[in-house]
C-alpha cells in the first residue's frame, strides 16, 4: 500500500488502486504503508499569517511529520518539492496582503520550512529552472533541479540533463509534478521502487478453470446493473442541473432573469414567447383562455419599492390606451420581481405594506420569485393545474402567497 500526504488530503486524483490520500494533518502512520509520499505542491501549504517569510501557517504539522521520518523503520519515503507558486504572507483583517514567488527565496524555503521537515535537506543546492522529465512517455514537469549531485541520482530532465529527483540518505526526494495516479505509479516504477508485475499471456484467458464461470456471470450481471444505474445518475443529474437553472431566479436580474421566468410561465400558462417582440416596455404580454397578462420581470437589490409598482402600471395604462375595446376586466398586470437578490432567502425582509397596498389599487399582482417557484413545483408535481394556476394569477391582487 501506498499513503500520499498532502496539505489538505482531499486530491482524489491521486488515489487509485493500493494508494490513499490522507491530509498531513490526519497522516496515518508511516510504517503501516510500503511507500510514503510527502507532497509540498498545494499552494494553500506556503501560507503564513506573519509578516515575513521565516514560516508557514501549517508548521506543526510540517514537525509532526518530521517525527515520523525520523522513527519510520520500515517504509520508503519520497518528499516532493513545491513548483514555482507564490508564497502568501502578512495576514490581517482576515485576508493575505504580500507575496513573493518560491524561487526568490528558496534559501528560506530550505531553512524554515524543508529542513524542518527533513533536515538533511539543508545541505542541498536547489537552483530555480523549469525542466521537463520524461516518465514512461509522461512528460513531468518541474520548477527546480539539484545542482553539484553526482552520487544517488534518480531522475534527470530530458534535454537539460538537470538532477530532478536523488536519494538523500534513506528519503527520495523530487521536485517532480505529480498530478495524477497514473503519474505516481509511473514515477515510482522509473525510481525502482514498485516493480512491473510479469504479464499473463493472452491464451491463458481462455483457460476456465475453478469458479472462474461463476465469477465471470457475476462481473456480467454487475455490469449491466452499473450501466443502468450511470444512467439513472446521469438522468438525475441533468434534472439537478435544469432544478438549478429554474432557482437562479432567486439570484439573478437582467436578461437571465427575464429568459428563465418566461420559461417558467410558458409551462405554466401554457403559452408561447417564442414571437414576443421586446420593445423595451413591458417583459411579457400574452393571452391565455381569453385572459390577457401583461408583466414586468425585474431583479433589484434592494426590496419592492413604490417606483416597481408604478412602472407595471404605466405598461397596463399603456395596453389599455392602445386598444379603446378592449376588456378591462380581462387583462392582469403581474410584477414578478426578484427582490434583495443578494441576500438569503431567511434574511430577506418581506414587502411593505405600502406597496402591497398600491398594487391593490391599480389592481395589480406582486409575484416574488420564489413564489413562483412554489406554484411551478406544486404545478409539475401535479398538485395545481393549468387552470388552478391561472385562477390564483387572476383573482388575488396586491401580494402573491401561497
Amino acid at each position: 500500500m501506498i499513503q500520499v500526504l498532502t496539505h489538505s488530503g482531499g486530491e482524489s486524483d491521486l488515489s487509485g488502486n493500493e494508494i490513499v490520500v490522507n491530509s498531513f494533518h490526519d497522516a496515518s502512520s508511516l510504517d503501516e504503508f510500503e511507500i510514503n509520499i510527502i507532497d509540498l505542491s498545494s499552494q494553500y501549504l506556503w501560507y503564513y499569517a506573519g509578516n515575513g517569510t521565516s514560516s508557514i501557517d501549517s508548521i506543526e504539522d510540517i514537525k509532526s511529520l518530521s517525527v515520523m521520518i525520523n522513527n519510520s523503520s520500515n517504509s520508503k519515503i519520497i518528499i516532493m518539492l513545491p513548483q514555482n507558486i507564490p508564497f502568501t504572507y502578512h495576514r490581517y483583517s482576515g485576508q493575505y496582503h504580500n507575496m513573493r514567488e518560491l524561487k526568490n527565496m528558496i534559501g528560506d524555503m530550505k531553512e524554515y520550512v524543508l529542513s524542518i521537515l527533513y533536515q538533511h535537506m539543508e545541505r542541498l543546492d536547489i537552483v530555480y529552472e523549469n525542466t521537463i522529465t520524461d516518465i514512461s512517455a509522461k512528460q513531468l514537469k518541474a520548477s527546480f533541479y539539484f545542482n553539484n549531485i553526482t552520487e544517488n541520482i534518480k531522475t534527470k530532465s530530458v534535454k537539460s540533463n538537470k538532477v530532478t529527483t536523488i536519494g538523500l540518505e534513506d528519503v527520495i526526494i523530487s521536485t517532480l509534478k505529480l498530478s495524477n495516479y497514473e503519474e505516481i505509479i509511473a514515477f515510482l516504477k522509473a525510481i525502482g521502487c514498485i516493480q512491473d508485475k510479469q504479464e499473463s499471456p493472452e491464451w491463458v484467458k481462455g483457460v476456465i478453470m475453478f469458479d472462474d464461470e461463476k465469477q465471470i456471470d457475476i462481473i456480467r450481471e454487475n455490469q449491466t446493473k452499473i450501466q443502468e444505474a450511470e444512467s439513472t445518475i446521469e438522468s438525475a443529474r441533468k434534472r439537478i442541473e435544469k432544478n438549478n437553472e429554474y432557482k437562479s431566479i432567486l439570484y439573478t436580474n437582467g436578461p437571465e432573469l427575464v429568459k428563465v421566468v418566461l420559461e417558467i410561465l410558458e409551462k405554466i400558462l401554457g403559452c408561447d414567447f417564442s414571437g414576443f417582440e421586446d420593445t423595451k416596455n413591458e417583459d411579457f404580454l400574452t393571452m391565455v383562455e381569453g385572459y390577457t397578462f401583461i408583466g414586468e420581470i425585474k431583479g433589484v437589490n434592494h426590496n419592492v419599492n413604490s417606483e416597481n409598482v408604478a412602472q407595471l402600471e404605466r405598461h397596463y395604462q399603456r395596453y389599455m390606451d392602445s386598444d379603446p375595446e378592449v376588456d378591462e376586466s380581462k387583462v392582469y398586470a403581474l410584477l414578478i420581481i426578484n427582490h434583495q437578490r443578494k441576500r438569503p432567502l431567511s434574511e430577506r425582509e418581506v414587502v411593505h405594506e405600502r406597496q402591497i397596498s398600491l398594487a391593490k389599487k391599480y389592481g395589480s399582482l406582486i409575484i416574488e420569485t420564489y413564489e413562483l417557484l412554489k406554484l411551478f413545483e406544486k404545478y409539475l408535481a401535479g398538485e395545481r393545474t393549468r387552470e388552478q394556476c391561472i385562477n390564483i394569477l387572476t383573482k388575488n391582487k396586491g401580494l402573491l402567497s401561497l
